[in-house]
């Protein structure tokens, strides 16, 4: 849930990472609340928002539909990237494969690489 307010906030990519960095680097409980609300407000989310979105299902129907399709094209488990929405890299993979799948759904490389 707390994923999705930040993404409607604009702040995905900053929580993101600080979520990984918070649960495999500083070992805290990502599970729970508190720990979500003071990571949260770590990049700009309120407090009193954080807590209400946990306890409620407005984002629910979302990332069940976001799951549904992440299984219809085949994702099995994590990491996985679906491309345009057609096509799976599953996996970890060298920059290649990525440059490789980004081409094949007709997107260049940024700068032209």
């Amino acid at each position: 849930m707390l994923g999705e307010l930040a993404r409607d906030r604009g702040v995905f990519d900053q929580l993101h990472p600080r979520l990984f960095d918070a649960y495999w680097a500083r070992g805290r409980d990502i599970g729970d609340e508190q720990v979500l609300i003071e990571e949260g407000t770590a990049v700009g989310l309120d407090a009193a928002e954080i807590a209400e979105i946990l306890h409620d299902q407005r984002y629910l129907e979302r990332i069940e539909t976001e799951t549904r399709s992440a299984m219809q094209v085949g994702v099995t488990g994590v990491p996985a990237w679906v491309i345009d929405r057609r096509l799976l890299v599953p996996g970890a993979q060298p920059h290649e494969v990525f440059a490789s799948a980004l081409e094949q759904v007709g997107h260049s490389p940024v700068g032209g690489e």
